[in-house]
């Protein structure tokens, strides 16, 4: 996935944590957030699966692109489960995360589809009313398959997950990107700014080097923005 530079800085940049369906808590989270036309915005993945309303969040994802086209999107591992099911069944090619990683290969025994479905994708399903995910809007998908696995800002770098140490970001294994919660913060100044790892209080959590926003909004604690320049934060349960 490739790095976007944009040509001027923004006044904020505001990183967004896990959704997980929770779209009335996604819309009163904007509402506060305020977006504005020199802000920034990334998302850090994990927008369906387990909430109620996986459907309407990418709904509003999609309308947020269109409102503010330079947001980035990032893939989390429940957008990456989805992914590799619809290849399973053939409505989509593309090599799945156990073609590009033998780490996730080994521990993988389940099939993608039942991966999918038992980490949440049936409620996914449910929200768009459909018992094949073949069924779900081609928009949606591409949505979804447009989204990256990491982005990068002056000192900022923007993963799901983790980062293994000593790689660049064009060698990292997608599987760390996607799933590991152990990885080591940035050093050097630079910052990784994740998700994936819900805090058990809700809160964000700051260490030198990377500022997690996973808050829980999936188990209904809270869902977080965080202005990264300032450490300012926004939340709404």
């Amino acid at each position: 996935m490739s790095t976007q530079v944009k040509s001027r800085r923004p006044i904020r940049l505001i990183a967004i944590g896990d959704i997980h369906g929770q779209l009335d808590m996604l819309n009163r989270l904007l509402n506060i957030v305020s977006p504005k036309a020199d802000d920034q915005f990334v998302f850090l993945g994990d927008y369906i699966d387990r909430g109620k309303n996986s459907r309407g969040v990418v709904e509003r994802l999609i309308q947020f692109k269109n409102n503010f086209p330079d947001t980035i999107f990032l893939r989390g591992n429940h957008e990456q489960l989805l992914l590799d099911a619809l290849v399973e069944i053939s409505a989509r090619e593309a090599p799945r995360l156990r073609e590009l990683s033998a780490a996730f290969a080994k521990y993988t025994l389940a099939s993608d589809v039942e991966i999918f479905l038992s980490n949440g994708g049936n409620t996914t399903l449910r929200s768009y009313r459909v018992r094949n995910m073949a069924d779900i809007p081609p928009g949606h998908i591409e949505f979804i398959d447009s989204t990256r696995l990491w982005w990068r800002f002056e000192n900022f770098l923007f993963v799901h997950a983790g980062i293994r140490p000593g790689a660049s970001m064009e060698e990292q294994d997608p599987y760390v990107l996607l799933w590991e919660r152990l990885s080591p913060p940035g050093k050097d100044g630079e910052i990784h700014i994740v998700g994936h790892n819900p805090a058990t209080d809700g809160e964000p959590h700051f260490e030198p080097g990377r500022y997690n926003l996973d808050t829980g909004a999936v188990y209904g604690r809270t869902l977080t923005a965080c202005d990264v320049f300032s450490k300012e934060i926004w939340q709404v349960r």
